[in-house]
């Protein structure tokens, strides 16, 4: 990996944004195991007890609070330099509740931390649970609960959309959805019982004097109202911006679908976009990681800036020609006629935005090649029907063994098949799928060769080729629209091998060309009566080691192995 993308992996946003980022995931795992402390409380307070002083051990400690307050005012403090740049409070309905709940949360929270943390630092009281419990309960019962759901929903908001551009979130979206219900159900019934219990216990116990509670509610309503006269600056701010650039010099952005816009220049073109009612996609939501929102600049594109760091990254990435620039990125200085290259409505259909595939994602999978051999000469003076009832016949049963071992038939090109592995499973065992799909194409071949025996002058045979590796999964082109949807695809170099594999194994008259690399990976090892090469690809600096094989016994031998 070159160094650049090693320092700065494209898709990865901004560094301000990954900054963002790490410290929102730092308050995510404190929240996370905060409530489990919490949902002791279902089985008694000495437990919530024993998991806060685990817990203690960890955050209360010199690096511990540094690292806990420190990504608390980081990430606050970026999402409100976030907040005063936006040019318009346009956005998608999952941003826009982001946003809301994020601003809502200090209200509370800034009360939670100074009566307890806050306690401890200036009277050096000490602050337990039973402490805590007889604070709140029962008249700051329903301020807490609605703290707990609002941090909750906030940082899970967060999480995915963070994480639906990954390859394996797909897989585990339902067990985790169910966890996000269940946490802050447990932790909810866990504080409110032990609370209750207390009560009914007399043990209630209040470790601040009532003078130093009074101080400490003076302390709260002046950080209060420090941090809501910030965000009153900055929608004051936004006003102003507003008003300022409504007197300023418009430019004419124009729409390939005809429509021509006005605006002052300094927003980014998404933004811009969103501003005048255009759809413009952007999955990530102007984050710089998704490039759904790559634009097409048809004119005006030499008075534009070079793009930045993290825009160069991803045009890279995506094989980007000079004119496409990502509207999340691009600020417009002058007239412009662009034209997005995803349109929002191609999303809409069966699957609408969830299928991540209608976008693109990188995905490690294993691609196999299977194409008959000799299928021209053995076509040779038969009538069309013949030959399409052969070629069913044969197709029919390679995809039935293919679905049989969990792989997704990608394209079928006459006698040729190209299916793919692990596209919803570990790579690993995705690999000894089509290592078994492999083995059990023999017998296959064989009950395919019986059926036909009247209609053929000599057994089917096939050569297979076998690669894997990180490919692009995608729906290219066809978008249901017209009744006709596109299936899945993989795009990228493993493809290439593993076609030029199938070609290896006819070269060597076996019937499976697989590469080496594959089966590392898996933690396969085959030994036998098998024919080992180098073999050049084009494109690949390094030859690539390919064990071709004959007899699919050594393949069963090595998966029981």
């Amino acid at each position: 990996m070159p160094q650049s993308k090693a320092k700065h992996p494209p898709g990865a946003g901004t560094l301000e944004q990954q900054i963002r980022l790490i410290a929102g995931l730092i308050l995510f795992v404190f929240v996370f195991f905060h409530f489990l402390n919490h949902a002791l409380g279902n089985i008694s307070l000495a437990a919530m007890d024993w998991g806060d002083n685990l817990r203690a051990q960890i955050w209360q400690t010199t690096v511990g609070i540094w690292v806990l307050y420190g990504a608390l005012v980081t990430h606050a403090g970026l999402a409100l330099w976030k907040t005063a740049r936006r040019r318009t409070w346009r956005m998608p309905l999952w941003e826009a509740a982001q946003l809301v709940l994020g601003l809502l949360i200090p209200y509370v929270l800034i009360k939670h931390i100074f009566v307890t943390r806050g306690a401890m630092v200036k009277f050096d009281s000490y602050i337990d649970y039973r402490h805590e419990l007889s604070v709140l309960w029962p008249a700051d019962a329903l301020w807490q609960s609605g703290l707990l759901l609002l941090v909750w929903i906030h940082g899970c908001i967060g999480l995915h959309y963070w994480l639906r551009m990954k390859s394996w979130y797909a897989r585990l979206r339902t067990p985790l959805f169910s966890l996000a219900l269940l946490v802050p159900a447990l932790a909810l019934t866990g504080w409110i019982t032990a609370a209750r219990r207390l009560v009914l216990e007399n043990g209630q116990k209040i470790n601040v004097t009532p003078a130093q509670k009074a101080e400490l509610l003076a302390m709260i309503q002046d950080v209060r109202i420090g941090f809501y006269g910030l965000v009153a600056a900055i929608i004051l701010l936004f006003l102003i911006r507003k008003a300022i650039a409504y007197f300023r010099r418009r430019i004419t952005i124009r729409y390939m679908n005809g429509r021509a816009i006005k605006a002052a220049p300094g927003p980014t073109l998404l933004e811009i976009s969103r501003m005048k009612g255009i759809p413009h996609m952007s999955i990530c939501g102007g984050r710089a990681r998704c490039s759904t929102c790559r634009t097409l600049i048809l004119s005006g594109s030499a008075d534009l800036s070079e793009p930045g760091r993290t825009e160069a990254h991803v045009l890279k990435r995506i094989g980007a020609s000079a004119n496409v620039r990502l509207a999340c990125q691009l600020r417009p200085r002058s007239d412009m006629v662009v034209r997005p290259l995803f349109s929002p409505g191609r999303a809409i259909g069966r699957n609408g935005l969830h299928d991540r595939y209608r976008w693109g994602v990188e995905q490690k999978v294993a691609v196999m090649f299977i194409d008959l051999r000799g299928f021209t000469s053995l076509s040779e003076g038969k009538l069309p029907f013949d030959v399409v009832f052969i070629l069913n016949r044969y197709v029919d049963g390679v995809v039935r063994i293919i679905g049989k071992n969990g792989g997704m038939v990608d394209k079928v090109m006459g006698d040729g098949i190209m299916a793919l592995f692990a596209v919803d499973a570990p790579f690993e065992s995705g690999v000894r799928s089509a290592v078994a799909t492999i083995s059990d194409l023999t017998e296959e071949l064989q009950r395919v060769n019986a059926d036909l025996a009247d209609h053929l002058h000599a057994p089917l045979r096939v050569a297979v080729g076998l690669h894997g590796g990180t490919v692009i999964l995608g729906r290219i082109g066809l978008d249901g629209k017209s009744g006709v949807a596109s299936g899945l695809t993989a795009l990228g170099d493993v493809v290439n091998v593993a076609s030029r594999l199938e070609g290896v194994s006819k070269e060597e008259n076996a019937m499976a060309a697989i590469s080496s690399e594959i089966l590392e990976a898996a933690g396969l090892e085959i030994n036998g009566n098998v024919t080992r090469r180098s073999v050049v690809v084009r494109g690949r600096q390094a030859p690539l080691d390919v064990i071709c094989i004959s007899e699919t016994d050594i393949l069963r031998e090595t998966l029981r192995a």
